[in-house]
């Protein structure tokens, strides 16, 4: 959060924003990443690169859900685990949209990833879960 903080005073000194303003405006017409969507994007091109060696729900069990073709999440019991980059990538890849799950070039993968989270800013994790998906 700290550097998040510095990030966004350093925007705020370049474009003239005052002290209570919004930032993340600026970040979309600048083209400039926030810390969280270059972690975001770089976790999910390691799962991207990685995905095939991850379980689908499907293979774990037989039922008919709509989430058959999403990562399987691994059971943990406890809170580091959970926040692994592991488990925290695999939630981040089950949440994206499907043209972007089903791209399997690394490189096209991480461009169209970068255009995405270019247009939706994030200051926290907890963001990139509320942002209702164009499907």
């Amino acid at each position: 959060m700290k550097i998040l903080r510095i990030e966004k005073k350093v925007i705020k000194m370049i474009t003239g924003l005052k002290k209570g303003d919004s930032c993340k405006k600026k970040f979309r017409e600048l083209g400039i990443p926030t810390v969280t969507s270059l972690y975001v994007l770089e976790v999910l091109c390691y799962m991207r690169k990685h995905a095939r060696h991850i379980p689908e729900n499907s293979a774990i069990h037989d039922h008919n859900t709509r989430q058959k073709t999403d990562l399987h999440i691994h059971t943990c019991r406890t809170a580091s685990l959970q926040k692994s980059v592991i488990n925290t990538g695999i939630r981040l890849f089950n949440h994206l949209p499907i043209e972007l799950k089903h791209i399997l070039e690394p490189k096209q993968f991480k461009r169209k990833l970068k255009l995405h989270l270019l247009n939706h800013p994030l200051y926290s994790l907890k963001e990139f879960f509320e942002v209702k998906i164009n499907k």
